[in-house]
């Protein structure tokens, strides 16, 4: 009985593991693309990275970036398709006595089409406000209540810099946990880019974020370098995230794990269609030691339509299966050796992402590359949370189910049970996470066929074997 218990918990840890994977990455990938405004993925992020900018040959003292003129500029060669620029500098933000150590984000009026931005009071400021060098900002939620201490800021002024800026709107910055995750995933104090360099002159433009073309998935950063080229700066001075390529990746983690468990009830389909055939060529053979192939047809009729449909049956649902977990597996070029087994090949690229790694220490990313390392860091342990953990639950929980003997029909009855129940609690899950619920039919399907599949194979004298004893009384 304690066994059989420890079956049942195993096979519902399994399954809640499984449906929690592939149901919080599509979650959590939803929430990251909703993150990147009105262009979601369709998008390229530009950072400085300033250790490059210093290793270069005609590298200075000065800080690396572009100035206004040059973003401008880019603008321009990037049309007709829009940019959104940004320059970030700190400062103290005073309030009477209250005063607060905060960064000051410079942004053009195209910064809300490619960063969400929930607005809790007043409004954003747009193009005009930026032409006109206007001295207006906008806080966070966390600035208000630090600053102010109240949510009614819209109209007050500020010090930032030395100069009264009025607070023109309130944005939540708390949002879900993957903006949490991602620690300064949003900016504190937004204000016009062209009011920074007034008050800022030596600021530099660190964060450009450029609409995505038709094919940027294989070609987006040869663009973006052309485009760097173009208004004499060099590439390699720059981080460029890909924000389609990152979407490729990371909801191919979900594809991967449907593909595996969808594999893996194909291997037991075939097994049970193999062990079917087995048994009918068994009692044919017996058969036709005594009686002919007229006879035996007649006799036997009644279960070898039965095997027969049950075949089929298992044919059906093995195209069907296959149907909905086939994809196309993403591996970047630069991943793809010459010949199929190079070990020197994947040496040099470990020792290459470790050199990068090791390169980039110091590095300031910008609150879209930080949001795109949180989703990634997320998907990629849900994704193995469900593999390693969720599916040899399952499995080793429904193999310990058939030695207790526990009847097919009960096992059945109760992963329908658990299924459901793990449904709901991950919704929870979601609600609690701020996210939206994203597990699709799919899912369900292909972790149903699984279970389903796995109970009946491994109880061989319980499945969908034909007892020809009760067929002929």
């Amino acid at each position: 009985m304690q066994r059989s218990r420890l079956a049942a918990w195993m096979v519902f840890a399994g399954v809640l593991l499984l449906l929690a994977s592939s149901g919080l990455i599509a979650s959590f990938v939803s929430d990251w693309e909703q993150a990147n405004g009105a262009h979601g993925v369709q998008q390229l992020t530009v950072n400085v990275d300033p250790s490059a900018a210093r290793a270069s040959p005609v590298g200075s003292a000065e800080r690396a970036g572009l100035t206004l003129k040059d973003a401008e500029l880019l603008t321009k060669k990037w049309a007709p398709l829009p940019i959104a620029y940004t320059a970030r500098e700190q400062t103290r933000a005073v309030y009477g006595a209250a005063k607060l150590n905060t960064d000051v984000y410079g942004v053009n009026g195209a910064y809300t089409d490619f960063n969400e931005m929930k607005l809790k009071a007043g409004a954003s400021f747009g193009r005009n406000s930026v032409e006109e060098h206007s001295r207006v900002a906008i806080v966070s939620n966390t600035v208000a209540q630090q600053l102010f201490r109240a949510n009614l800021v819209v109209g007050k002024t500020i010090d930032l810099f030395g100069v009264n800026f009025t607070v023109i709107g309130v944005f939540d910055d708390e949002g879900s946990l993957l903006r949490q995750m991602s620690n300064d995933g949003s900016p504190n104090v937004l204000i016009p880019v062209t009011t920074l360099f007034d008050v800022q002159p030596n600021a530099v433009i660190e964060t450009i974020q450029m609409a995505g073309k038709s094919n940027a998935v294989d070609g987006g950063e040869s663009q973006v370098r052309e485009a760097l080229r173009a208004i004499a700066h060099n590439p390699s001075q720059f981080n460029i995230v890909n924000h389609e390529l990152a979407y490729t990746r990371m909801t191919q983690w979900r594809f991967i794990q449907l593909f595996v468990c969808g594999m893996i009830a194909i291997f037991l389909l075939v097994r049970l269609m193999v062990r079917q055939l087995s048994v009918m060529q068994t009692v044919l053979r017996s058969r036709l030691t005594r009686d002919n192939w007229t006879d035996v047809l007649i006799h036997e009729r009644k279960a070898l339509l039965l095997i027969t449909l049950a075949i089929l049956g298992m044919a059906a649902c093995i195209m069907a299966l296959w149907i909905g977990i086939r994809f196309h597996l993403y591996i970047p070029l630069e991943w793809v050796p010459e010949q199929i087994i190079d070990v020197s090949f994947y040496m040099e690229k470990l020792i290459g992402l470790w050199q990068q790694e090791a390169a980039q220490m110091g590095y300031v990313p910008s609150p879209q590359e930080l949001l795109t390392d949180a989703a990634n860091h997320l998907t990629g342990r849900l994704f193995i949370a469900g593999m390693l953990f969720g599916l040899p639950l399952f499995m080793l929980g429904a193999r310990l189910w058939a030695l207790e003997r526990v009847p097919v029909y009960a096992q059945l009855q109760r992963v329908f049970i658990y299924v459901p129940a793990a449904a709901v609690i991950i919704f929870a899950i979601a609600q609690w996470a701020g996210l939206s619920y994203q597990i699709e039919p799919l899912d369900y399907a292909v972790v149903g066929a699984l279970c389903t599949v796995a109970m009946i194979h491994f109880n061989p004298s319980e499945g969908v074997e034909f007892s020809y004893a009760q067929t002929h009384s």
